[in-house]
Parts: structure tokens; C-alpha cells; sequence
């Protein structure tokens, strides 16, 4: 079967297999009976989505590359295609965690050790607060810096920032008062990884450049930690906060949802806490059980991947060739 064909066929079927992020309908509303009693474990709702599901796995059957060394990427992409629609079908359901840690895996005990030494780190202040309509014209403008006609639009319920390349726009979350260094490290970590990431993958022959090749969202989001150090916006509270990402994940495998949130309480604030726990138990309806939503370790565990990559003389422009990881860097001369 054509490469090409199967390279092309893969971003419908991307687009088909959206969003990757379970989203509980009902969040809000279980967020201020958990603000109410600490004790209480949220029962969270979700969309059905399985219609597009259906019409993205028939597709993916059909799909046979080659052997070659793209065919066989495309073979991972694939495999890594039917993890994540198999994840989606299973939000809120029992093998939802099964699947979820086949995708993104679950942190290793040493990291999880790591994560417990950087939670004793002391908090340090950052910086004034914006409006929200002076981080839009920030992040508006250096986008505009580096030629990028991308519209930055307030959303509720983001954490901080993310974008969407397909329509060019840059969410950022309505609710929130910026600080100077926020909005610095997130222009960092959105604008000068993500997007600069996706952006040149428009560039490539093939749309995997663009869509990721497979299971490269571990040096996707260590390459953005690893960024934020470079330009030293990698301060006490944010290595916490993807510290915290760990510990929620690995306590959320064993634990139920306030078992989570209150052990967090020693660390962080109780918004800080119950975003971290939420974000490990979304994917779960009955949060009062075992299992975790085990993505958020990857900006942590990727991180250290990426300095030894540096160190070991990696050309880390190579990393910007489009959504590749480090262990792909040795094959572009053969795609």
C-alpha cells in the first residue's frame, strides 16, 4: 500500500480520534461538593463519543504499510492509533486505566522518588499579575514576532494555555490572572516548543511530521520543561507542579480521589491540589476507586531524557523538524 496514501489517511483518522484529554461534563458541579467536604470522591459524567470512533477503526484495519523504516513508523502510529481509540471508547469505564497506562505508561518508582525530593522545594513568588486582555495582546504579539497569523482566544476550563494548529488558534484560560513570569514561561512552553514544533512539521514531506510520530508526546512535553529551564522560567513552584502531576498519578493508580487531594494539601493550596488530583482521576467516573489518567508524568519524565540527549551531543535543532522524539532524530536520514 502506497506510504504516502497511509500517511495522509492517518490525519483523518487524528482528527476522528479527538480529543485524547477526558473531559468530565459534569466537572464544575463536583468540584464544589469536593470544596465542600475534602472527604468527598467526585462522580464524573462524560460525553458519548463513539460514532467517530467507529468510522477511525474500520479505517485503521484497512491500513498495510511496508517495511521499510517509514512504513514501519507507521506501523507503530497505527498500533498507537488503536491504544488511544481503544482509551476514548473506555473513558469511564473499568479498563479506561489498563489502557491508559498501554498508551503513556505509568511513572517509574525512580522518578516517583525524584517527584517526592522536588515537593520539598520552597515556594518562591513570581512577578505581578496581568489581565487577561494584557496576556492576550502578549501572547498576540509574539506570535506576530514569528510570523504566525494565530487569533489568541479565552476559553474556560484550560489550565493555563494550549493551542490548535488546524485553526491557528491559541486558547488561554478566561478566568486567570496572569503573572509577568506566567505568561514569559508559557510563550516558552506553548509558542517556542509546541507551536514551533507543529509549525515546521507543516514544512515536512510526510504528515506524520505534523500529526507525531509514534509516541513521541514524551519528548514533546520534556522538551518544553527543558526549555522553560534554558530560559529560566523553570523556578521552585513550576518543577513542583509537574512533580505534584507524578505524585497525583502514582497515588491515583493505588488510591481514591480525596486520598489523593488531601495527601496534595501538604504541598499546594486546595485550587493547585484539586486540579492536580483531578487531572490524575479524570477518565474515572467513580473516583472513589483506583486508576488514573497516567499522561501528566510525561512532562517530568521526559525532561531528564532530554538533557541527557543534550548532553550526549544531540542536535536539538533536529528536535524541530516537526513532532518527532530523540529516538527519531537517527532515522530522518533514511525518511
Amino acid at each position: 500500500m502506497d506510504l504516502s496514501k497511509i500517511d495522509r489517511e492517518l490525519v483523518f483518522i487524528n482528527k476522528k480520534a479527538q480529543p485524547s484529554n477526558p473531559t468530565p461534563v459534569n466537572f464544575e458541579e463536583e468540584k464544589k461538593k469536593m470544596m465542600k467536604d475534602r472527604f468527598y470522591n467526585p462522580q464524573f459524567k462524560y460525553s458519548e463519543i463513539i460514532s467517530n470512533l467507529l468510522e477511525a477503526e474500520k479505517r485503521l484495519k484497512k491500513l498495510k504499510p511496508d517495511n521499510s523504516v517509514f512504513g514501519r513508523l507507521l506501523k507503530q502510529k497505527i498500533e498507537e492509533f488503536t491504544t488511544q481509540i481503544n482509551l476514548i471508547k473506555n473513558y469511564g469505564k473499568p479498563l479506561f486505566t489498563n489502557y491508559s497506562i498501554k498508551w503513556y505508561k505509568k511513572p517509574s518508582p525512580e522518578l516517583v522518588n525524584k517527584a517526592k525530593e522536588l515537593l520539598k522545594l520552597e515556594y518562591e513568588d513570581s512577578s505581578v499579575a496581568h489581565t487577561t486582555i494584557s496576556a492576550v495582546k502578549k501572547f498576540t504579539d509574539i506570535l506576530k514576532e514569528y510570523g504566525l497569523k494565530y487569533k489568541v482566544i479565552e476559553r474556560e476550563l484550560i489550565v493555563g494555555a494550549n493551542f490548535d494548529i488546524a485553526h491557528q488558534m491559541l486558547y488561554i484560560n478566561k478566568n486567570k490572572k496572569f503573572t509577568e513570569h506566567e505568561i514569559r514561561r508559557l510563550i516558552v512552553h506553548e509558542i517556542k516548543t509546541h507551536i514551533l514544533r507543529s509549525e515546521n512539521g507543516k514544512k515536512q514531506r510526510y504528515k506524520l511530521f505534523i500529526i507525531g510520530f509514534p509516541y513521541y508526546l514524551i519528548t514533546e512535553e520534556g522538551l518544553a520543561v527543558y526549555n522553560e529551564e534554558k530560559e529560566g522560567f523553570l523556578t521552585n513552584d513550576v518543577i513542583k507542579r509537574y512533580a505534584g502531576r507524578v505524585i497525583a498519578i502514582d497515588l491515583a493508580l493505588k488510591n481514591s480521589f480525596s486520598y489523593v487531594y488531601n495527601y496534595l494539601l501538604e504541598y499546594f493550596d486546595k485550587e493547585e491540589a484539586f486540579l492536580l488530583t483531578s487531572r490524575a482521576k479524570r477518565g474515572l467516573s467513580d473516583t472513589s476507586r483506583p486508576g488514573a489518567f497516567t499522561k501528566d508524568h510525561l512532562y517530568l519524565s521526559g525532561y531528564y531524557p532530554i538533557k541527557n540527549f543534550v548532553k550526549s551531543d544531540g542536535n536539538i535543532n533536529k528536535l524541530y523538524i516537526g513532532k518527532i522524539g530523540t529516538e527519531h532524530v537517527r532515522l530522518l536520514n533514511y525518511i
